[in-house]
């Protein structure tokens, strides 16, 4: 359980790198820091999915609490404004907890005040609640909300076009919609008295927009306060973008928070660690509208979802989770998706069309599958939706697709990649720069269509096909990749192999899938060599590095505006989800000895920490920087991070593989 007391809490600087995270099963969410300072445009208490689970728009950016005890005025929130810090309610909060909902403790004299936020699942609804504890008579809380009615990428700047005209506050609540395109947002308590006192709050400053090269500043917009007098018992309120009866908020949050408990002890465990990384990959299993299916949200606060990040951390938010249906429509929903046996690289956060930039994602496909055979023997659920979407794929791959990808004729092996374009999973681009473009043959690439052509096979021999095409590829690619990959003199594989066949000597942990994948290239000699470099050169203890430090373009930090980050992000800076592939390959060139085992649960021991005391609180982030001490960045909670280091925590560490049955 994340608690934070004074001493974190007090000191501001250390408390605005601390965030929470609150989601609704579609796409919105709620996010800020453990003061409930805004640090960036994607903070708010609401922040709605309009066509979930995208076309997200922050409604409600902020909620500035004041406490009077008689004449004398005590600020809760914390704001921070391009001239000063104010209101600095930080210094009164006395501990925050994380779980099972955020909560706020704030301790006045004798008066003590607890917030808590959780939002309702399936709804672009986040409820608020107040409870005063104190026996006397001259209290009174305020609650402003701040609006935005803006998308999460954008600024909001005071402007005449932004009205409440038209507003009518009733006893109970009312709803408010400022412009005639903008959604409206109801607004609803249970007790109180609101009182209107409209106006703009300007040049709000949010660091780490600041940080990342960003315009920080951005007006926010109250249409009043609610105020209770005098403050005792609880006070609640609800915002939503569809209209509000009646409401119980103690059933709405009892509701909630019966729903975590049953993620939480899915799997019947009381090891605290699985039930945080339980609830936390929870966040991600969102519905699409557009396909009437569940999909993943490759991270938050800003991606949508991506086939890649979906198809990597499908096992671990899924299938080690017991999600089998869930598992079952995310399959369907990328499955129907294909277009030139392609899987979408991504779904846009704006409009209808998928993105099918992506060589890897098509080939994901096959290993999810084939860990969903592991976990349910269901043979007749891939036959019916996705054995001929897998065929598709194959036929693509051999006769050439979009983007130059096609399985070169000569040896077998896939070569993708145009000017211009990044495919593979390392895809930083910053206008026309391509940083990393691998065009070519990449060496997971390859690794990964080997497996794909095997697990065709099985199938092909399960359903009574004919496989000997697909076997006599398979055998032309293995032989392939073992004489053109492997770099004997260096004892590891080459990174990728040019159009005119020079290869590429970066040493990176792509690698690191020609061990970790269900079926071998290599011998266990050549894989325990492969191993033991990237643990010597490439790991951390969040992750393996995108680039070795004695590599002239290695950028050992994760920071800066957007050129900066895009020229680090695959150079150099740790990748947490290849934690996942890393401790299963170290393994299993160990022969899962008693030493290995023991070293394999002192790789898992950051991130126990980082969950309850860094970033995030109860989610892994995307990011680490290369050089140390390994300070967190990206996207604050990022699902294949999480889902990498659930699977190899159930499957790894704790011994819980399923066996294929054929």
């Amino acid at each position: 359980m994340a608690s934070l007391g004074r001493d974190t809490l007090g000191n501001l600087a250390r408390a605005s790198r601390l965030e929470w995270l609150v989601t609704n099963g579609i796409g919105g969410y709620a996010a800020a820091t453990v003061t409930g300072l805004n640090t960036r445009r994607y903070h708010g208490v609401l922040v709605a999915a309009r066509r979930p689970p995208v076309e997200r728009l922050v409604l409600v950016s902020r909620l500035e609490e004041t406490l009077r005890i008689g004449q004398r005025e005590f600020p809760l929130a914390t704001c921070h404004t391009r001239k000063n810090l104010y209101p600095g309610g930080h210094i009164h909060l006395e501990r925050f907890d994380r779980d099972p909902l955020p909560t706020w403790v704030y301790q006045i004299e004798d008066v003590l005040v607890i917030k808590t936020l959780c939002m309702i699942y399936g709804q672009n609804s986040t409820l608020v609640t107040y409870k005063v504890l104190a026996n006397r008579a001259d209290l009174e809380l305020r609650v402003r909300p701040y609006y935005l009615f803006r998308d999460f990428h954008g600024n909001m700047y005071e402007n005449p076009g932004f009205t409440d005209e038209g507003v009518v506050v009733t006893e109970h609540g009312f709803t408010f919609q400022p412009f005639a395109n903008a959604p409206a947002l109801a607004v609803a308590w249970d007790r109180g008295t609101f009182v209107r006192s409209p106006g703009w709050c300007r040049e709000i400053y949010l660091t780490e927009e600041a940080n990342r090269g960003l315009n920080p500043c951005e007006d926010d917009y109250t249409l009043g306060y609610l105020t209770l007098a005098p403050a005792t018992g609880s006070v609640s309120l609800l915002f939503s973008d569809q209209p509000i009866g009646s409401f119980n908020p103690v059933d709405l949050r009892k509701r909630e928070e019966n729903r975590l408990e049953a993620i939480a002890s899915s799997m019947k465990s009381d090891d605290p660690f699985l039930r945080r990384l339980l609830l936390a990959a929870d966040q991600f299993i969102v519905a699409r509208r557009s396909t009437g299916g569940k999909t993943v949200l490759a991270g938050y606060p800003w991606f949508s979802d991506w086939g890649r990040d979906t198809l990597i951390a499908l096992p671990g938010l899924t299938l080690v989770t017991g999600r089998f249906e869930d598992a079952r429509s995310i399959l369907s929903t990328f499955a129907r998706s294909i277009r030139d046996g392609l899987v979408p690289n991504c779904f846009a956060d704006q409009g209808t069309e998928a993105l099918y930039n992506s060589v890897d994602a098509s080939l994901w496909l096959f290993q999810a599958v084939y860990k969903f055979i592991e976990y349910t023997d269901d043979y007749t659920f891939v036959r019916e939706h996705l054995y001929r979407p897998l065929l598709s794929i194959v036929e693509a791959f051999q006769n050439g697709t979009r983007y130059g990808i096609q399985a070169d004729p000569d040896d077998g092996l896939v070569t993708a990649g145009e000017k211009g374009l990044q495919l593979t999973w390392m895809d930083a681009k910053v206008d026309d720069w391509v940083i990393t473009p691998r065009h070519g043959k990449a060496v997971e690439i390859n690794a990964l269509w080997y497996n794909a052509l095997k697990v065709l096979e099985l199938l092909q021999d399960k359903f009574g096909d004919p496989s000997q095409e697909t076997n006599a590829l398979a055998r032309q690619v293995k032989a392939s990749f073992r004489r053109r990959f492997w770099w004997e003199e260096a004892g590891h594989l080459f990174d990728c192999l040019s159009s005119d066949g020079t290869p590429d000597r970066a040493f990176r942990p792509n690698q690191i899938f020609a061990v970790s994948l269900p079926f071998p290239l290599l011998d266990p000699p050549q894989e325990k060599k492969i191993v033991s470099q990237v643990f010597e050169r490439l790991y951390t203890s969040y992750g393996l590095r995108s680039l070795a430090p004695d590599d002239p373009q290695f950028i050992g930090r994760y920071e800066g505006n957007r050129m900066k980050r895009d020229s680090a992000y695959h150079q150099g800076t740790v990748w947490a989800f290849l934690i996942g592939p890393f401790i299963s390959a170290f393994l299993k060139v160990h022969q899962n000895s008693m030493e290995a085992q023991l070293r394999a649960s002192h790789m898992i021991e950051p991130f126990k920490i980082h969950l309850e005391q860094e970033g995030c609180l109860g989610s892994v982030s995307e990011v680490f920087d290369g050089n140390p001490p390994h300070s967190c960045g990206g996207c604050f909670a990022q699902a294949w991070s999480v889902a990498e280091l659930l699977r190899c925590y159930v499957e790894d560490i704790k011994g819980q593989r399923p066996t294929l049955m054929v």
